[in-house]
């Protein structure tokens, strides 16, 4: 009986240190396959409701495409991306590359630009029977519209300065801007209660449509101009760039060429479909009527603020940075401050 128990003993003994042993094992593949900046294979992704965005949803290809490749994406559409991804509630956040720096700042995190999407659309305007031409035309101190304080007029402050050596800014400068929402900028500068307004087409088709309101620069709008400073035509300034927390970003390289493809899938879809994405989602364009729908159509066909590409290449990201200098020049960018990273990848 005592051989028996000893035995025994030895028995429970060996399974026990083998339990052990594999536990150890399995404890050390748990650490891999799950970084300490996020689960592999979930991206949290935060951003503005988006007419792309829900065509790859309605359309089954998110859905085909996350199956196919064992990556979740758990989308947080807001009107807030910027608080959600500061307050450490995203992975992924799409921002205006100008804004990047600030993000940082405010999130006290770094952080990675890896993908393009949509180019600033914001335009200046001002009633049709005022003689302005350029902001240069309008009196130091009147009061002009706008529906952001950074974004938007930090572009334009750049544009601004350089284009007429003049300071447009939220916080005090050669104009009174005046923070109105954003659907009601355009009838503002239509109604002549201020003397210009930062708008966004398409918040502001009936004053458009109608004839209420004129776009500055003869038309020309952000991109325009901003390629012109840079020194050649681009797909730029960005309003809606894709960042990562830079921690997230380099353990999860492969999340991010998924995130890409499917992306840039849905950017070949708009190019594809563009009068049927209008269509389908009239709302995401703040149009209701036929009327109002061609009127987008043929505003888009002119001046589509949608990239064709979301991969990054050096030759952009060399021009796109040069925002930078002159946000520094304009006064938006301490002199020390870095640029933030950008990174290339391939299809």
């Amino acid at each position: 009986m005592k051989s028996i128990r000893i035995k025994r003993s030895w028995y429970v003994l060996t399974i026990f240190a083998v339990v052990i042993s594999l536990a150890l094992v399995t404890s050390g593949w748990s650490k891999e396959k799950e970084p300490a900046s996020g689960p592999r294979n979930i991206i949290r992704f935060t951003f503005a409701p988006d007419p792309v965005w829900d065509y790859l949803q309605d359309s089954g290809i998110r859905e085909e495409m996350e199956k196919a490749s064992g990556v979740r994406i758990l989308a947080a559409p807001t009107w807030d991306e910027f608080g959600i991804y500061a307050g450490g509630h995203a992975d992924i956040v799409s921002v205006g590359s100008f804004e990047v720096p600030l993000l940082e700042v405010e999130s006290k995190r770094k952080a990675v630009v890896f993908g393009k999407y949509n180019m600033t659309r914001a335009v200046l305007a001002t009633a049709t029977d005022n003689p302005y031409k350029t902001l240069a035309d309008i009196p130091k101190g009147s009061k002009i519209a706008i529906y952001n304080t950074v974004g938007p007029t930090l572009l334009w402050g750049v544009i601004v300065k350089d284009l007429h050596n003049l300071s447009y800014r939220a916080d005090g400068g050669d104009y009174d801007l005046v923070l109105a929402d954003i659907t009601n900028t355009a009838q503002l500068a239509a109604n002549k209660e201020v003397k210009a307004a930062q708008i966004l087409p398409d918040f502001s088709v009936p004053q458009l449509m109608g004839g209420k309101v004129k776009i500055l620069y003869g038309g020309r709008t952000g991109p325009d101009l901003i390629g012109e400073i840079v020194g050649g035509r681009y797909e730029g300034p960005m309003t809606n760039i894709f960042m990562a927390r830079e921690e997230w970003y380099d353990e999860h390289i492969e999340e991010v060429n998924f995130f890409l493809k499917l992306w840039q899938r849905g950017l070949d879809e708009w190019q594809a479909k563009k009068d049927l994405i209008i269509e389908s989602y009239p709302q995401h364009f703040a149009v209701q009527t036929p009327e109002e729908i061609k009127f987008m159509k043929d505003y888009l066909k002119a001046h589509d603020w949608f990239a064709k590409d979301v991969y990054l290449t050096q030759d952009w990201i060399n021009k796109e940075t040069r925002l930078f200098d002159l946000m520094r020049k304009a006064g938006f960018m301490g002199k020390d401050e870095k640029n933030p990273r950008f990174e290339v990848h391939t299809p």
